[in-house]
């Protein structure tokens, strides 16, 4: 059934992140379920684009095909209200399906399609970041600092992003009764933190668990392109 960040240095001290110009690193977003057939073709190639150095993979669980006969437990209901907002600002033919992989807010693939999900990403990361950035964690929190690339920030949205790389689940019922999935980089918390103008250099601080994984995101604001994106492990 079908549903459906010169260079990156990192500091082995500081565990900072740089971004400078002519390196890109391209958000996917994987929508997702525990109740859909067709899923875990799509979670087993964002589990292979997760390694990928130019690719921060990330997996959104919904909640609309629990009804199916299993329940999703990493799903979020405002993971669904995401993907409904993507696809009418897309003027996608879809509004909620599974799986859907959303490629830097601009791009979509319904479906398990492995080669068209790899003809987006090197599409996508020959282009230039239209925004710089520097992360770090100190004390119990990430700090953001935000530069603009000339001609190409915009106003944007700040996300902080907290994901567990690896969730392995035992179905029990629903369409994928006796399946074993092992979920990549799987969402548990989005936040957004703050408001950019892409004029003028930004920093922001934002509290962080010592021990999770985090990815930054910038978006250009009402759901726009990404900007930039980069992982903090």
């Amino acid at each position: 059934m079908r549903r459906f960040l010169a260079a990156l240095a990192i500091s082995t001290t500081g565990l900072t992140q740089m971004t400078q110009a002519g390196d890109s690193v391209v958000l996917v977003e994987l929508y997702t379920s525990q109740g859909c057939s067709s899923c875990p073709e799509a979670d087993e190639i964002l589990s292979e684009i997760s390694q990928r150095d130019d690719v921060i993979a990330l997996g959104l669980h919904v909640d609309y095909w629990d009804y199916l006969g299993w329940q999703d437990h990493l799903a979020q209901p405002e993971f669904a209200v995401r993907q409904a907002a993507f696809n009418a600002k897309m003027d996608s033919k879809y509004r909620l399906v599974t799986p859907q992989m959303i490629f830097n807010g601009r791009d979509y693939v319904a479906g398990a399609k492995r080669q068209k999900i790899l003809d987006y990403i090197e599409m996508l990361s020959a282009e230039p970041e239209r925004a710089n950035i520097v992360l770090s964690r100190d004390n119990g929190a990430i700090k953001i600092a935000l530069t603009p690339v000339k001609g190409q920030s915009v106003p944007s949205d700040v996300h902080v992003i907290s994901y567990e790389p690896s969730v392995k689940v035992k179905i029990k019922h629903g369409e994928n009764a006796g399946r074993m999935v092992d979920y990549v980089n799987t969402v548990t918390g989005w936040a957004t933190i703050g408001h950019w103008d892409g004029d003028s250099p930004m920093s922001l601080t934002h509290p962080v668990e010592a021990s999770a994984h985090y990815a930054v995101v910038v978006q250009s604001e009402n759901l726009g392109p990404v900007l930039a994106a980069r992982r903090l492990d």
